[in-house]
């Protein structure tokens, strides 16, 4: 065993390992519960950037054992340019929103199975990232829903939470089955659970089953992205969550159903293969966008208000995909990224503002700037970040994707998303506006901030701003991962 598959198990291994223990000894670790789950988690994270070397020397790290022989299944754990980009964020993610939990949670007796239960939300996700077989991936990608919806149902806000995990649970389950059936039909075909077998191409699909194939993974990983329409777990799910568990559904579960299409229909089938569902794609992506942005400018409760923003920069990534060029999809790669850091950072400004003031509606909100100008600061940046302003990051994949578009040949489709980037710009000024300028309420009172909670938001805006400045690696890393999906056919 070398050193890169010591890397790979230590990048799941270390926060699955802290969780058992953290869930042993609940009862006796009070607040170190969220010390332990942060230095496991940053482990976790350095362990991931240390790949970088071998895949800058054209090896991909990768670390197979037998499993179930008689089935043809096998633990296989790969890292390659595709994986690095969504395993980075992934865990960075994860770490913030445990650093940010030691100011939002409370800590009691239960604190150690909080923390325990975000490791395994966070491993759900590194694991479905690193997976190389096809029974590794759907067992990684059903721990993030089982973890993400004991947190929501546990540790939610007000009474229906239990509804509401219903709810994300049954949405998300289906999605799960439907790509599990695709799965399914990619054994069948190949006799092969490893996804070096499917790369291989050594396997025929009829053309019908093909079809269904492809249907079925862009239904079941749009439903994990949250596009419209199949978006209907999200608002509730974000709104009833937990602030860090918020966090990571939108600055990381999210970007799952972007890397299953990329995984899937996108790096095993032919581009003349997936040409048909150019167009449909594109058309749910400006749709997801517009009806996200005009449902963000119609809610009121300030967290519903930035997760309907999710489903519209769904849509970003999916019209992204949907031009099939290589502006398109570097772009919509990159969007993934960006839109972790940017969202990440919104949601931590509106837990910091129901947090100081005890309100979620906007109507009870105005004129914080002055009480509160570093959180205001954040909420600036966070918006003309989310608006696609340079030089902040998204402003580089909106770029990218728009390029595509009219790369595409469907110039009709390119501008009518640029039109949904104009209310883009729309709700995230009003949010801003409305929220930290204007006449204060009465009776508007500001609490005290926990300071972890604050620094943490302050670093995700410095982290956001450098991006945008220094955009050069995630370039990279996003033309690196087409390449060895695609061979950089597009």
């Amino acid at each position: 065993m070398n050193l890169n598959d010591i890397l790979l198990l230590v990048i799941l291994g270390a926060p699955l390992l802290t969780a058992v223990l953290l869930a042993l000894w609940s009862a006796r670790l009070g607040r170190a519960a969220g010390w332990i789950a942060a230095v496991s988690e940053a482990i976790s994270l350095t362990a991931a950037l240390a790949l970088l070397p071998a895949l800058y020397y054209n090896q991909a790290p990768m670390l197979s054992m037998a499993w179930i022989p008689t089935a043809g299944i096998e633990f296989n754990l790969q890292a390659d340019w595709l994986t690095l980009p969504f395993l980075v964020t992934e865990a960075a993610v994860t770490l913030v929103a445990i650093i940010y939990g030691w100011g939002y949670h409370h800590v009691d007796e239960r604190s150690g199975y909080f923390y325990a239960l975000l490791l395994i939300f966070g491993v759900g996700m590194s694991g479905t990232t690193m997976a190389d077989d096809m029974v590794l991936f759907y067992i990684f990608w059903e721990l993030m829903l089982v973890a993400s919806a004991a947190l929501i149902l546990i540790w939610g806000d007000g009474e229906r939470r239990g509804p509401v995990t219903l709810k994300y649970f049954i949405f998300t389950h289906v999605g799960s089955l439907i790509v599990l059936v695709g799965l399914l039909a990619l054994y069948d075909a190949t006799g092969s659970d490893a996804f070096a077998v499917l790369r291989a191409g050594q396997w025929t699909l009829a053309p019908g089953v093909m079809t269904m194939v492809i249907v079925l993974f862009l239904i079941g990983f749009s439903v994990k992205m949250a596009v419209f329409p199949v978006h209907l777990w999200l608002p509730d799910a974000h709104t009833v969550a937990p602030m860090p568990v918020t966090i990571m559904l939108a600055a990381a579960m999210l970007s799952m159903g972007t890397y299953g299409i990329l995984r899937f229909p996108f790096s095993i089938f032919t581009p003349a293969q997936m040409a048909p569902f150019a167009v449909p794609m594109m058309v749910m992506g400006i749709v997801s966008e517009i009806y996200g942005a005009l449902m963000a400018l119609a809610e009121r409760d300030v967290k519903r208000i930035i997760a309907y923003s999710s489903v519209s920069q769904m849509g970003y990534i999916m019209f992204g995909l949907g031009t099939m060029t290589h502006d398109g999809v570097v772009g919509a790669t990159l969007h993934v990224i960006y839109h972790a850091i940017v969202k990440a950072l919104l949601f931590m400004v509106v837990g910091l503002l129901i947090r100081a003031t005890d309100r979620r509606r906007i109507g009870e909100l105005g004129g914080l700037g002055g009480r509160m100008p570093l959180v205001a600061l954040c909420a600036v940046i966070g918006a003309l970040g989310i608006a696609g302003m340079p030089p902040l990051g998204i402003f580089n994949s909106e770029w990218m994707i728009f390029s595509g578009g009219f790369s595409s040949g469907h110039i009709g489709l390119a501008v009518a998303t640029l039109f949904g980037s104009l209310l883009t710009v729309v709700y995230a000024l009003w949010f801003v506006g409305r929220i930290f300028f204007g006449a204060r309420p009465e009776g508007l009172t500001v609490g005290k901030l926990p300071r972890t909670m604050v620094i943490t938001t302050v670093a995700v805006m410095i982290l956001l701003i450098i991006e945008g400045l220094l955009p050069a690696p995630l370039f990279i890393w996003a033309e690196h991962g087409l390449a060895s999906i695609l061979g950089g056919g597009l």
